[in-house]
């Protein structure tokens, strides 16, 4: 079976996927400003406190639409795999 663009249910253009995610950024610590703002005590990446989690949880596979002109996007409802088919 041959792959062929997966077109845009609204303009027939092709379409592009996006998986939208649940992630987290462990800012380390924090501190409380004269103003009351929170704010990472550290917040520049190379000060080596942050982490970060990215795809812990998948909320969402959604198709959008690369036309300019169009940007319809919808949430998919085929099985979704980013791994390429086997030959």
């Amino acid at each position: 079976m041959s792959a062929h663009p997966l077109p845009c249910t609204k303009c027939g253009s092709q379409v592009g996927i996006a998986e939208d995610v649940e992630s987290c950024i462990d800012w380390g610590p924090a501190v409380i400003g004269d103003d009351g703002i929170v704010r990472p005590e550290y917040p520049n990446a190379e000060d080596g406190q942050q982490e970060v989690w990215n795809a812990v949880k998948t909320l969402r596979v959604r198709a959008f639409c690369i036309s300019p002109e169009c940007h319809h996007q919808w949430t998919l409802r085929r099985r979704f795999d980013p791994n390429p088919a086997a030959a």
